[in-house]
């Protein structure tokens, strides 16, 4: 079901989708609410799954206007408005950018590739932006910054504290400065009752020019950030040790180093549960688990009676796993293999979801069953 934000972009010439309103889906939202809650630590699991209930039921293409506010106390307001902020831009960038790798920076500075010296860099003191995320074609790095807010006059604010955060950090190959786009989105909460508020959604989005970086680094910083979302995706679905292995990866500085690294990954993946969608043999093997509204299943294996009993009980399981493939091209480490991978297309399919790296989100219960691994 589509819902509508006000909308303003800046600079108006780079806006993907001009208009005085923009689009998003509910399915869109909660998909990358999913995504969100299994690579950001301590995120609530049951948090994606509740949001079309919150909502007014005013029906297609209305306003994304909740029902009430997000709570009275003020933590709380804040805490929701964070969280479901980073659901709405997280989707706004998934389908009006095409991003679809995302790697979380929370506080720390990353590595993406140590040996090739290409990292983050963090510029002034502060929390660090969300994300720092690119394409499917390892293209248009970004560094990306969401807020959520209830301020009665409106996303200036919020969007001002997001943009001075989004520029708290580099991205650096051997020393030199990488070309990226930095984006702060701010999404200002509607609610229907008791005070009457429209839902707004505002952007900003200039292109921060780097220096040339040689072609043979210019993959890196891809590689690594791709390696990255694939360990935050899998880790907690029951696949920690890979997940270990894949973070070691961008961690190795000599060659020696990444090469006995790079074994250990590959046996890894060799001895992981994979998983498969019963009788349907165009998604192929997956890496990944069953999440429900109480959180990942990861200590006991889910039936096809377990699975539909969990969707009679509206526990909202899905299976969420990524391309064993992918996996493997990404632990390789080759740029050409991972775009071939992230570019082969799938049929279209009313169940499950493909995102754009290589992930899929699969509704469970009678219709679609997961057999091999959960």
């Amino acid at each position: 079901m589509s819902r509508t934000f006000i909308y303003s972009f800046t600079p108006p010439s780079l806006d993907p989708a001009p208009g005085a309103t923009i689009t998003l889906d509910v399915s869109e939202i909660e998909d990358a609410g999913i995504r969100e809650v299994l690579q950001t630590p301590g995120a609530a699991y049951g948090a994606w799954s509740i949001l079309d209930a919150l909502l007014s039921p005013t029906g297609i293409g209305t306003p994304f206007i909740f029902k009430q506010p997000l709570g009275q106390a003020r933590e709380v307001k804040v805490a929701l408005s964070g969280l479901f902020g980073r659901f709405v831009a997280r989707a706004y960038l998934e389908r009006y950018f095409d991003l679809s790798i995302f790697a979380h920076l929370g506080n720390r500075v990353v590595d993406l590739d140590r040996r090739k010296r290409a990292k983050i860099e963090r510029l002034a003191r502060g929390d660090l932006p969300d994300w720092i995320a690119c394409k499917s074609d390892l293209t248009s790095l970004t560094i990306a910054e969401a807020k959520g807010c209830h301020d009665p006059s409106g996303t200036a604010r919020a969007l001002s504290r997001a943009w001075t955060q989004a520029g708290r950090i580099d991205l650096t190959v051997k020393g030199r400065k990488v070309t990226v786009k930095r984006i702060a989105i701010a999404t200002r909460w509607g609610v229907a009752s008791p005070s009457p508020a429209d839902a707004y959604l505002s952007v900003h989005d200039p292109v921060d020019m780097g220096e040339a970086i040689d072609p043979q680094d210019k993959d890196a910083p891809f590689v690594g950030l791709l390696r990255l979302h694939v360990a935050s995706m899998i880790e907690h679905l029951g696949h920690a040790e890979l997940a270990q292995a894949l973070r070691d990866l961008t961690r190795q500085a000599l060659p020696r180093a990444l090469q006995n690294t790079s074994a250990r990954a590959r046996a890894t993946l060799d001895n992981a549960v994979i998983s498969e969608v019963e009788k349907d043999g165009d998604i192929g093997g997956l890496v990944g688990g069953i999440v429900t509204r109480a959180g990942p299943i990861t200590d006991a294996s889910a039936s096809a009676v377990d699975q539909e009993a969990l969707a009679r009980l509206n526990l909202r399981p899905v299976f969420v796993g990524i391309d064993r493939d992918l996996v493997r091209a990404a632990i390789d480490g080759e740029a050409d293999t991972i775009r071939g991978r992230l570019a082969a297309k799938a049929s279209p399919d009313d169940f499950a979801r493909r995102d754009g790296a290589g992930g899929w989100i699969i509704p469970l219960g009678a219709e679609k069953r997961i057999v091999g691994g959960a």
